[in-house]
């Protein structure tokens, strides 16, 4: 709390030097704190320095343990979604799914982002990549549901009726039951 509050006052007050040596110093002493590492990234990203944010990425990775790891991944990428680069986030999101297909949480967070960016063409892309996956009957109704209600809200009936489809279409090889 009291380090967000210190890094937010030097932002605040243009003192980036000061900024600067103080993430150097907490990354240093608090190497295991994943708030530390994303403060010291989101500065970097924020001053457009995308090749320093790459670095300390790399750096937090190794200082990290290992099941932080998503989570540092998918936070810097929705930061740079939001705050930098929508393209290097996009890219970072990739890799992660590369990685982690099957995490429904990955792609949901991804989906809404790129909701947030409004580029139906790409969402719909998306959206067919995951339900194409051989994922467990929850995380597919899950999927299609989400789908379901965008073509609801930014489709017209065709759409909709092509969701409905593919979702018969998944329990019917899913489940081998004929419609």
């Amino acid at each position: 709390m009291l380090f967000r509050l210190l890094i937010s006052m030097y932002e605040r007050n243009g003192q980036d030097e000061a900024l600067e040596e103080n993430l150097k110093k907490a990354v240093k002493k608090f190497s295991y704190s994943l708030k530390v590492w994303m403060a010291y990234i989101r500065t970097n990203v924020l001053k457009g320095d995308s090749e320093a944010a790459r670095k300390l990425l790399d750096r937090a990775t190794q200082a990290l343990p290992k099941h932080k790891h998503i989570k540092l991944l998918m936070r810097t990428a929705l930061l740079e979604t939001k705050e930098g680069n929508p393209e290097r986030g996009r890219t970072m999101f990739e890799g992660i799914l590369r990685n982690y297909p099957r995490r429904t949480d990955i792609w949901s967070v991804y989906i809404d982002q790129e909701i947030k960016q409004g580029d139906t063409q790409r969402i719909r892309a998306l959206f067919e990549r995951a339900t194409h996956l051989d994922l467990n009957a929850k995380s597919m109704k899950f999927l299609f549901k989400r789908y379901l209600d965008f073509e609801h809200s930014e489709g017209d009936s065709e759409r909709i009726a092509h969701v409905k489809k593919r979702a018969m279409e998944y329990v019917s090889n899913k489940f081998g039951t004929e419609n």
